[in-house]
């Protein structure tokens, strides 16, 4: 099918007289998950994973993905010609641009997808080798059955749980809109609409998020969406509704001179209709970072959706114990849908927030496994079978990973637990300067893995949202991004804390828990500045047999032992019998 589809992709170069096609993961509004329409790597290349750029030559094919996904790609690209590229800091398909593509070269790509950050990097290297940059939608052409767009209804976040209404939110933006000399600022981030609108959908797998784009002037604020998606007598503050295909007519004639956008959330498709007089000042949109730091009435929903996923797992977690020890025929496709069962039971639940991850022995090695029924795993013998998963609440956004043991577990199996426990628990007691860039604080985490020589290919955590994207920015705890001003640690920021070991072929510990970005209860010092630090969210035991003590410090069997206390105080109250029993058992001293 990949060689076929492949095949049909070079015709469509030859015929436009083109040397390359470029496809990335990407669609209008910058979404890490795409509509079934926009996943045209994926649809070329037989690829599924979340991340990677093809680039299709007349007569050869590159696939970059990053660490995460390296087996991965080895094994859904197997047989098709493409070539598979580790991508780093050294290899990436803009560094094979700019080394191995012959000068004028032309290089085709739908400017739909193609950000207006990225077409300034791109074009840099185009113009140093007099190469030309076209826009052309290629997989378009070939691809017969494409999927619509996706028309889901678009509904109000209930009031209840909404911290600010849409007019605060709009007077806010439009204050910073002033400060940066804009009189309009264009955003198509579907996170950020949602957000400043008070809206959600279902357009986007896994994010309560609608398919829009949203303008916001001096006097109007313009959301260029389906119209009929509106549920109907929704009150929508401040809003005028166009229809989604009207927004190029109007930028085409727009009048604003100067105009606030984020270069890495827009496509040039829509810059490219803008009057070459508009001035474009290109800063982060205001309403990322007033999303990303949550108020206090917004952390208090957060905790109670922490309790309901916290009940939902003890319960999962009881049955599945009792479910092996009655030696029932139970998979990795199993896990995920009973735990989803747990889950729904709670009546603000909506959708998972990301596909489940189980991963058993070797497929726990995977850090973005993804089991499906043909060839899955059956959870039977020893072993360590690792679980990644969280939930969608109208009141907060979960995401979670334990790894759970399963029959006899070895003393290297143990030591790698315990090894990632005290990873994750450096991470989580530290203590750092206010507005330091996370970037930073990531080699805190990995101190106690590359002491043993040991690291692992992602990052160690990623800002969560509120019933939004359960990978929302600007910050990112990785010593894989450069720190800037964009992604300085901020109080009620949510941030996961998810170290991991990966033994190829073999078994993957990863354990994660979400926290929120605070003061330091008592301040020794006031000379030095403001400090932060982390309060733990996630409610779920960490598994006791699984740990071998004699690698824990006494701090860290005190926090170990505190953290344990906090989830039975939480937890239990919801609880009973076999949930109860289970989670008592877990939660003892060690």
């Amino acid at each position: 099918m990949t060689n076929t589809r492949l095949e049909a992709l070079r015709e469509r170069i030859h015929h436009h007289k083109v040397d390359a096609c470029l496809i990335l993961t990407a669609d209008p509004h910058a979404s890490e998950y795409l509509a079934g329409f926009w996943k045209c790597r994926e649809y070329v290349s037989g690829f599924s994973g979340s991340a990677g750029s093809l680039l299709v030559l007349k007569d050869k094919a590159y696939l970059w993905v990053d660490g995460r996904y390296h087996i991965q790609a080895q094994k859904e690209c197997k047989g098709s010609g493409i070539i598979l590229q580790k991508q780093d800091n050294n290899n990436t398909f803009m560094s094979f641009i700019k080394n191995e593509l012959s000068e004028k070269s032309t290089l085709a790509l739908d400017f739909r997808t193609l950000s207006l950050s990225l077409k300034h990097e791109l074009d840099e290297i185009m113009n140093a080798k007099d190469m030309r940059l076209t826009n052309l939608d290629l997989v378009g052409e070939i691809w017969e059955e494409r999927a619509p767009l996706p028309r889901s209804e678009i509904v109000a976040h209930k009031e209840e749980f909404c911290a600010s209404s849409t007019a605060e939110k709009l007077a806010y933006i439009r204050k910073e809109m002033h400060a940066l000399g804009a009189s309009a600022h264009l955003i198509s981030s579907l996170d950020d609409i949602a957000y400043i609108t008070n809206l959600r959908g279902a357009d986007v797998e896994y994010n309560p998020v609608f398919l829009a784009h949203l303008v916001i002037t001096d006097s109007e604020a313009l959301l260029f969406t389906n119209v009929a998606q509106v549920r109907k007598n929704l009150t929508l503050q401040g809003i005028t509704l166009k229809a989604y295909d009207e927004i190029e007519p109007y930028l085409r004639e727009m009048k604003t001179s100067v105009l606030l956008l984020d270069s890495s959330k827009v496509v040039c498709s829509l810059t490219e209709c803008l009057n070459r007089n508009i001035v474009l000042v290109d800063s982060p949109n205001p309403s990322t970072l007033m999303k990303a730091c949550k108020t206090k009435r917004e952390v208090v929903h957060i905790k109670n959706a922490m309790i309901a996923d916290g009940v939902a797992l003890c319960k999962f977690f009881a049955w599945l114990e009792e479910a092996l020890s009655a030696k029932m025929a139970i998979n990795e496709v199993d896990i995920d849908i009973k735990l989803t069962k747990f889950r729904a039971k709670n009546q603000l639940y909506t959708q998972n927030s990301f596909a489940t991850i189980a991963g058993f022995n070797a497929n726990g090695a995977l850090p973005h496994y993804r089991a499906k029924k043909r060839d899955c795993a059956k959870i039977s013998g020893d072993g360590l079978l690792l679980i990644d998963s969280g939930a969608q609440y109208q009141n907060g956004t979960t995401d979670i990973t334990r790894v759970v043991p399963i029959g006899r577990v070895s003393s290297a199996q143990k030591r790698d637990y315990t090894l990632v426990l005290k990873a994750h628990i450096a991470m989580t007691q530290a203590v750092f300067p206010k507005d330091i860039a996370m970037p930073m604080l990531d080699s805190i985490t990995r101190n106690a893995l590359w002491r043993e020589h040991i690291d692992y290919k992602h990052g160690t955590g990623h800002g969560v949202g509120y019933y939004l994207n359960v990978h929302e920015g600007p910050q990112v705890l990785s010593y894989y991004a450069l720190p800037s001003p964009k992604n300085r640690v901020k109080k009620g920021m949510i941030t996961s804390i998810e170290p991991g070991i990966y033994r190829e072929g073999k078994w993957g510990v990863r354990l994660e828990n979400l926290v929120l970005a605070c003061d330091v209860a008592k301040p020794k010092e006031c000379e030095f500045g403001e400090f932060l630090c982390f309060e733990v969210l996630s409610l779920c035991p960490f598994e006791p047999s699984c740990i071998e003590k004699s690698l824990l410090s006494d701090d860290e069997i005190k926090w170990i032992n505190s953290y344990h206390k906090k989830v039975f105080k939480a937890l239990s109250p919801h609880l009973k019998g076999k949930a109860h029993r289970w989670l008592k058992a877990r939660t003892k001293a060690i």
